[in-house]
């Protein structure tokens, strides 16, 4: 057990080893997810298959996860290679900054995909259909939120400092002793961008599949439980690739706020997380690939010829769309 200096990035006791490991993994599922999140992203330019409002949060997700990408591997990935933070004091505060900016987008992205398939089961009910300025409300909530819980760590409110491993950085957990400006931010920003969003998200995906069940008829509307069907199979998957990083925090920060210690954390923990998170950003891809006809014929093929790709009687479907 041992506390450290809070303005500098320490010499941890983990063993080279682990953090070659953890450098070799954030870069091979870094590049994976630019590599997947750039075809969605190019798909959605090109392809004219994707033509429903509901894609619009599905870039929106696409963006932030794109964006973790190119943000994270080229910095930890390289950093935990070299075994330390290559980049500087400033650069690890706007790395930590923009990191944690696009972690909360992410988990906003995810609450807007959820309460869009509610909301536009809940309309169908009620013969209507959503304007498309609620889905850029959703997008400008998901920015706004992000830009809110992102800043105040920049002005003493929350601290960014190196994460368990010394070789990047992120927001650090206060103990007692960091005093009420930390612990302040600290614990809103768990709830209102942890615990609440986890309960409305399942809490909504619950209500959209009761009613899609029962007003859902049409062929057109089958397709709209497809991509309900996608939307919450990405959002249990990132979830569940984020429980780790969810441990190594309930790890660090209950013996701060308990005790004023901060323990070792376990190698495994350690290495784990980040690289799940890592992971993470190239869920939604594989989930719209495995659920979603639609998607998985414009990410297969953006051109008309890629429809042999399909079924014949769905590429009849997609043709007349």
């Amino acid at each position: 057990m041992f506390d450290y200096p809070e303005d500098e990035c320490p010499w941890y006791y983990f063993d080279g080893s682990y953090k070659t490991l953890l450098g070799a993994c954030l870069i091979i599922f870094g590049v994976f997810g630019v590599l997947l999140n750039g075809w969605l992203f190019a798909t959605f330019i090109h392809s004219h298959l994707l033509i429903f409002k509901s894609h619009i949060l599905v870039l929106n997700l696409c963006s932030a996860s794109l964006g973790r990408n190119l943000l994270g591997f080229p910095f930890s990935g390289t950093s935990a290679l070299a075994k330390r933070w290559l980049f500087g004091p400033a650069c690890c505060q706007l790395f930590a900054f923009l990191n944690q900016f696009l972690g909360i987008f992410q988990m906003y992205a995810l609450f807007a995909i959820v309460l869009e398939r509610y909301l536009q089961a809940k309309f169908y009910r009620q013969e209507k259909s959503l304007y498309l300025q609620v889905y850029w409300i959703l997008i400008g909530a998901c920015w706004f939120s992000s830009v809110v819980f992102a800043t105040p760590p920049l002005f003493g409110y929350g601290l960014y400092s190196c994460d368990t491993t010394g070789t990047s950085c992120t927001l650090l957990w206060p103990s007692l002793a960091s005093g009420m400006k930390h612990i302040g931010f600290s614990i809103p920003y768990v709830i209102v961008c942890g615990v609440v969003p986890i309960i409305a998200i399942f809490y909504y995906m619950g209500k959209a599949v009761r009613l899609e069940k029962i007003y859902y008829r049409s062929e057109q509307q089958r397709e709209q439980k497809r991509l309900t069907k996608s939307a919450h199979a990405l959002c249990v998957a990132t979830l569940a690739l984020w429980i780790p990083s969810a441990v190594l925090t309930i790890w660090q920060w209950v013996p701060l706020l308990a005790y004023g210690y901060r323990p070792h954390v376990p190698p495994a923990l350690a290495l784990i997380a980040p690289i799940a998170a890592e992971a993470a950003t190239s869920i939604p891809v594989l989930c719209y690939l495995i659920c979603d006809d639609r998607l998985r014929a414009a990410l297969l093929g953006r051109m008309r010829r890629n429809y042999a790709l399909l079924h014949p009687e769905q590429a009849k479907l997609f043709n007349s769309a």
